[in-house]
């Protein structure tokens, strides 16, 4: 059942990585070579259909054969609000049936005669047909390494953590559709944790964990406490319509000042010139993220004539610097609501950044600026992070042959610290377990002898130790036998839970080794 796969799909972008047994993932790159493909779809008229990035290019002149950003739509029919609907169809460039919630692609056959009228020929596809399609894309790659005819690549995909718990289904069902088995879906958020394996190294810290998601549409925030390998969800903020295309926008308005400034011509009256504007202007984003400049080149933009300018990284930032700004503004807000909500969360000890906008430099700075004491993880790309989390989460599946497609929230974990001590001196407590800590639990400690003398008056045939945890403390005795060597007690100090009628007890074992 090796190897496996972890998917992330979004609005603009889809992303396959592969992990073998040995924990490994890396990302699979497409047939262009690009290690992130494009959540886009194009209809020839008859009955091919193209994905990915001859798709997205071709959409620029035939829009209205094309599907993009439709994965917003994934949702049940009860959850699509007007309000849904009416931002989503600003992102559509094709028709959008309201009623039949359809994508309705058209496509005009020329007339053979001149008499006759040219012939519009239609297509319908839902948001989950357009799920399926794009999946069987990334299905061609998982099989660069999946060779089992007789069993599906298994996999492991994310879902935007404030989708309705029903999309899991309908994504799982796609994906199925599509010929993969899906083990698990989890939240993007969890995914990108789980890429950069936080928690796993500092497993005796509690580390507050702050994800930072700007996409193509939208931004999102979560915030985690991370703890031997437990995560505990925290908070989560968002959708904001702050995203990728946001930051497009700053820069196509400024061709398109640049263009009537100079030639008089206002790109804002034709729909092929501002289509084809936003593509120049979205590759000229993506370029500026590694180079300091590039050449804005845009051929027969308006009545034949060609745009040319050079953009230098310092100029795009002072363009999207309100964009930063707002949603700067609009983290601070929810980082202060969080630390109202939960006052451990007053330090922030890492951030996970995801979503392709994350990438843009000036954005990473200006974030390094307001968290000075966060460790900024960066190092996978912010758009391959999730499907690279996706893949390590499929190494950990008991049974990968069963689906969940639900968060786990049976773990019991400990709510308090606890320590414990010999004798009556508090001075020399040590910490048995930290507050977060996954139960039952064993643990071994090196354990200082107080100098006083042991157990109770009149008890001399018990040696106490003193257990605390939150304002309750437990008295613990072992028999006079127990010894300690060169002034330490090695002890095993196993801590369970018992229900008792629907209520969770703590129970605390103690022996000595």
């Amino acid at each position: 059942m090796w190897p496996r796969f972890g998917i992330k799909i979004g609005n603009s972008t889809l992303c396959i990585a592969h992990v073998r047994e040995d924990g490994k993932a890396d990302v699979i790159a497409n047939k262009q070579g690009d290690r992130v493909s494009q959540a886009c779809l194009l209809w020839d008229g008859v009955s091919e259909i193209e994905c990915g990035l001859t798709a997205k290019q071709k959409m620029a002149t035939r829009p209205r054969q094309a599907v993009a950003h439709s994965f917003q739509l994934l949702q049940p029919k009860d959850q699509l609000t007007e309000e849904k609907l009416s931002g989503a169809l600003k992102e559509i460039p094709c028709d959008f049936d309201q009623e039949e919630l359809v994508f309705r692609m058209e496509h005009t056959v020329p007339s053979e005669k001149e008499d006759q009228d040219d012939k519009v020929v239609t297509k319908d596809l839902s948001a989950y047909q357009v799920t399926v399609e794009l999946l069987r894309a990334e299905l061609e790659l998982a099989h660069q390494y999946h060779t089992d005819a007789e069993q599906a690549p298994i996999a492991v995909l994310s879902i935007p953590s404030y989708y309705p718990q029903d999309s899991c289904k309908l994504l799982a069902d796609a994906a199925q559709s599509a010929g993969f088995h899906v083990a698990q879906i989890i939240t993007e958020p969890t995914a990108a944790v789980l890429g950069y394996r936080i928690g796993e190294e500092q497993a005796e810290q509690r580390r507050h964990v702050l994800t930072i998601k700007c996409g193509g549409l939208y931004s999102d925030f979560a915030f985690y406490a991370v703890q031997d390998g437990l995560f505990v969800q925290l908070a989560t903020f968002g959708p904001y319509p702050i995203g990728g295309r946001q930051f497009t926008e700053a820069l196509v308005q400024f061709i398109c000042e640049e263009f009537r400034r100079k030639y008089k011509l206002d790109p804002h009256e034709s729909r092929r010139s501002l289509a084809k504007i936003r593509t120049a202007a979205a590759n000229c984003k993506h370029i500026l993220t590694t180079l300091p400049s590039t050449q804005l080149y845009i051929d027969s933009l308006m009545d034949g004539v060609d745009f040319n300018a050079q953009m230098s990284r310092a100029r795009f930032e002072s363009l999207i610097q309100p964009v930063i700004n707002s949603l700067l503004q609009q983290l601070s807000e929810c980082v202060e609501q969080a630390q109202k909500e939960h006052p451990g969360l007053s330090t922030i000890d890492d951030i996970v950044l995801l979503g392709a906008t994350m990438q843009i430099p000036k954005l990473q700075s200006a974030l390094a600026a307001r968290f000075p004491d966060a460790k900024l993880h960066n190092s996978h790309s912010a758009d391959e992070v999730v499907a690279i989390g996706c893949a390590r989460q499929a190494v950990c599946l008991l049974d990968p042959l069963e689906q969940q497609l639900h968060k786990d929230e049976d773990c019991v974990v400990a709510e308090d610290d606890l320590y414990i001590w010999h004798g009556n001196d508090e001075a020399n407590a040590k910490l048995v377990l930290g507050r977060g800590s996954v139960l039952p639990a064993k643990i071994r400690i090196s354990l200082p002898q107080s100098g006083e003398a042991n157990g109770d008056a009149g008890d001399n045939a018990a040696v106490s130790f003193k257990l605390r945890t939150g304002e309750s403390e437990i008295l613990a005795k072992l028999p006079d036998t127990t010894q300690a060597e060169d002034g330490l007690f090695q002890l095993e100090v196993e801590v369970d839970v018992d229900d008792k009628d629907g209520n969770v007890v703590p129970l605390v074992r103690l022996r000595c080794m």
